[in-house]
């Protein structure tokens, strides 16, 4: 099995398939915005009828989107599974994708005026980057600081 990625820029789209198949894919499974789609080969359909089948499918998929039906990005590419089923790593990185998509929209002041869900967002996106929570910052340093601060003052009264 050699699995290879083809990249069709004018479709916005990549075709994942196996290179030493000879026969035609029984099965297409799409996945554009966090949502997938399996479509079957009937055995009286030619590959070519198949394969207008599943742009045909992409296309609807697309028009969902730019309705607003569904949210997602107009231009985003997808991602067609072509005979083969994708790994479950496949399938979280769509997904993960899709989320990071999800939060960055809340997390955005345009999109989202709320300050507590912004920050819920943030701290989610941070969450899935591996970003850790700030550390404790020792409060005895400000309390030296000051310290500091009013000894200089002490000593510039002096000096009056």
């Amino acid at each position: 099995m050699s699995i290879i990625t083809h990249t069709d820029r004018a479709a916005r789209l990549h075709i994942v398939f196996d290179d030493e198949r000879t026969a035609p894919p029984a099965h297409y499974t799409i996945w554009i915005e966090g949502r997938d789609r399996v479509i079957v080969a009937q055995p009286f359909e030619s590959p070519a009828v198949v394969w207008q089948r599943v742009l045909g499918q992409l296309a609807d998929m697309r028009d969902v989107i730019r309705r607003g039906a569904w949210e997602g990005r107009d231009g985003i590419f997808a991602t067609i599974y072509a005979g083969i089923r994708p790994t479950e790593q496949q399938k979280q990185a769509h997904i993960r994708d899709w989320i990071v998509f999800c939060l960055t929209r809340l997390a955005s002041p345009s999109f989202n005026k709320d300050g507590d869900s912004r920050v819920q967002a943030l701290v989610a996106l941070s969450e899935l980057h591996g970003i850790t929570a700030p550390r404790v910052v020792n409060v005895t340093l400000l309390a030296d600081l000051h310290e500091q601060v009013k000894a200089e003052i002490a000593r510039r009264e002096v000096q009056q």
